[in-house]
């Protein structure tokens, strides 16, 4: 059954030549494993990057503003349905509907097996330069510089994003995912499928049913747990309704012998807990270790800051005292002379000390304030590490649910155990 996806996501600079390299399983990745690399194209480039594309995204890091973005991208999952060739097609003709020839862009189709029921897992990575080019040709550094309005052939090409608000951009966003479902729908009929997709959510569908949530790499290769995620799936259960009722879930499965269904053992049990429980502190320790890296160079960061800053203090004040020194009078108005050199010379003294122990005894104590930058390297981490941020969040969400289940299983051994102990004192 065709299944719809569609995200946009936003490259940074620096990022646009190893992810073009990425999908076109170029350089690093030409021999990466997994993905099968279906179909790769480029076009729209200016003239010295037309034979060249990895040129052009390579300038855009070089040129591009030390904040701005070198590309966009617009991820698409692809109907199993449809043949190599014709998924290429409706690539193609998408690429052609939203880019037109102003943007530069570089597309691939990577075909992987699905990591839960094995199938094919079709998608297309489009990454395009938001500048627009008017005709006008202009040399590399030219051509991602700071866009002319007055006199366009001295500056850079226009940015197509230039002046948007927030919710211009999410008008736009939910106008493209219904622009792709049509043509996806389209082709499915085209080629005499019957399904279709629906780029809406589940609530503005009328579904009352929650969405999946995203297992990630680790989570689903673990044998036992894809069997339950499959087992969920057939009976139209949700995976967060199994991570709340996890210990339910076990007592379902016992009951289900009754039915001929096969049955946990104890000791299956226990094994995949600490399966679960291995994969999960992995990817806890991960996120820390990358949490302590990132809280470092912020800390250092603040610090640097802290010191720029009395440094620049003290050089405006001795600044003053040589200007003092170069107009010091010979016979009047020595004292006062001399009591506003000195109230600048403690002045200085007092910055002085305040630089030091920052130098000295900050760090300590940002490190050892645990709270220090932990908003600031979490909101970091969401936003340049989503998959390991999710994969964190529900890692450690599954900590806490089997924490409850085995304190629960616990409290149920005491119980048992007392009812027997009192069986006993009553036979005596």
């Amino acid at each position: 059954m065709a299944s719809y996806h569609l995200s946009v996501k936003v490259g940074a600079k620096g990022k646009a030549l190893p992810h073009a390299s990425y999908i076109a399983r170029e350089g690093d990745y030409k021999t990466r494993q997994g993905e099968k690399l279906e179909t790769t194209a480029h076009g729209n480039m200016p003239e010295w990057a037309q034979k060249n594309p990895s040129l052009f995204w390579q300038c855009a890091d070089e040129y591009e503003r030390k904040n701005g973005s070198t590309y966009r991208e617009i991820e698409i999952a692809l109907p199993r349905e449809l043949t190599p060739e014709q998924r290429k097609d409706l690539v193609k003709e998408f690429v052609k509907q939203e880019l037109g020839n102003k943007h530069a862009y570089t597309w691939a189709i990577h075909t992987p097996k699905a990591s839960i029921e094995g199938g094919e897992q079709p998608h297309a990575h489009i990454m395009f330069s938001e500048r627009i080019q008017d005709g006008i040709h202009r040399s590399p550094d030219q051509f991602f510089k700071r866009y002319n309005s007055k006199q366009p052939e001295r500056g850079g090409c226009q940015k197509s994003n230039t002046a948007k608000s927030a919710e211009q951009r999410k008008n736009e966003l939910v106008a493209l995912r219904e622009r792709f479902a049509n043509l996806q729908n389209a082709y499915l009929e085209k080629y005499g499928h019957e399904s279709r997709v629906d780029h809406r959510s589940l609530d503005d569908q009328g579904i009352e049913r929650s969405p999946e949530k995203h297992l990630g790499w680790k989570g689903s290769r673990n044998p036992q747990f894809k069997a339950l995620v499959l087992e969920y799936r057939e009976a139209t259960q949700t995976l967060d309704t199994y991570l709340k009722y996890l210990p339910k879930h076990f007592e379902q499965l016992d009951q289900q012998q009754a039915q001929q269904k096969p049955q946990w053992t104890e000791e299956q049990k226990q094994q995949f807990i600490d399966q679960t429980l291995t994969e999960a502190n992995k990817i806890c320790a991960e996120y820390k270790t990358l949490f302590e890296k990132h809280r470092s160079q912020y800390i250092e960061q603040i610090i640097q800051t802290e010191l720029n800053r009395y440094k620049a203090q003290g050089a405006d004040i001795r600044s003053k005292i040589e200007k003092l020194d170069q107009n010091k009078p010979m016979l009047f108005g020595r004292t006062e002379w001399s009591e506003q050199r000195e109230s600048l010379v403690q002045e200085y003294k007092k910055i002085k000390w305040f630089h030091d122990q920052t130098k000295t005894q900050k760090k300590t104590e940002y490190v050892d304030d645990q709270r220090f930058g932990r908003k600031q390297i979490t909101q970091y981490i969401e936003k340049n590490h989503p998959e390991l941020s999710r994969d964190y969040a529900q890692a450690k969400d599954l900590l806490t649910k089997i924490a409850q289940f085995k304190q629960e299983q616990y409290l149920q051994e005491r119980m048992q155990h007392k009812e027997k102990s009192k069986s006993r004192d009553v036979e005596r």
